[in-house]
């Protein structure tokens, strides 16, 4: 085998394959050609779903780039094709050609504020408020911008990436979006003949209605740190890793 072909290789994996853990070495950065990957972090003790991958994606990166053990743990959710590329091999593409380094910086801090956010649900002490605020998060995932989230949107989630997502179990989140519906600030995506899993959200300033808050965390709210949402502030603490492990 030549240099190059140890350098990167593609290959088919099926679903439940672990690329690699939290916590392992970074040797590997994954571009996926074909299939869905997901990332998680355990996060003060729990396990939090932190994004779903799909064709075109990168994962891997970040731990290669700064020289860092895995900061998350990605695992196959849908039979995937990935370029597998070794580390010194895409550290010199990343150092030779600006255009690759330019993409990669952009999708990394991208990541990090995404990763952020989504840690930041799981502060708040009460599954009410974090599957609302997930959803909130969700809202602007699928939003168009220049919606600026008002209106009713489609989140194309099961009720079990919801509670994966918030941090609560799936007990908890069955009670939150029921009471959620009876107020009728979210309904299931069958109930509006929308083909396929998921919930659609009314309007998702009015959420935070159902919480009785404003829009900004409380410290008493908070197990630790400050306001949620850009313009209000960072969480304390620190920042968290990005999702790109």
């Amino acid at each position: 085998m030549t240099e190059t072909a140890q350098s990167y290789f593609l290959e088919e994996y099926p679903a439940g394959t672990t690329m690699f853990r939290q916590g392992e070495p970074s040797d590997w950065v994954y571009v996926i050609q074909s299939g869905l990957v997901e990332v998680r972090r355990e996060f003060q003790g729990q396990d939090c779903l932190l994004a779903v991958l799909g064709g075109g994606d990168f994962f891997g990166e970040m731990g290669v780039i700064n020289g860092r053990p895995r900061s998350g743990t990605a695992m196959v959710r849908e039979e995937a094709q990935l370029l597998a590329i070794e580390r010194s091999f895409f550290l010199e593409l990343f150092q030779k050609d600006a255009e690759i380094a330019g993409r990669v910086a952009r999708i990394m801090s991208q990541r990090l504020d995404h990763t952020n956010r989504w840690l930041e649900v799981l502060l708040f002490k009460h599954p009410d408020e974090r599957l609302v605020h997930a959803l909130r998060l969700l809202v602007e995932d699928q939003a168009q911008p220049s919606n600026e989230h008002r209106g009713a949107v489609y989140l194309p989630f099961t009720l079990r990436e919801l509670a994966d997502r918030s941090g609560v179990t799936r007990e908890q989140a069955v009670d939150v979006v029921e009471r959620l519906a009876d107020d009728g600030l979210i309904t299931s995506a069958s109930a509006v003949e929308i083909d396929g899993p998921g919930y659609v959200v009314a309007e998702a300033d009015l959420l935070l209605d159902f919480l009785g808050v404003s829009g900004q965390a409380t410290d008493e709210r908070l197990v630790s740190g400050g306001p949620m949402y850009p313009g209000s502030g960072a969480a304390t603490g620190g920042s968290p890793a990005p999702h790109s492990a």
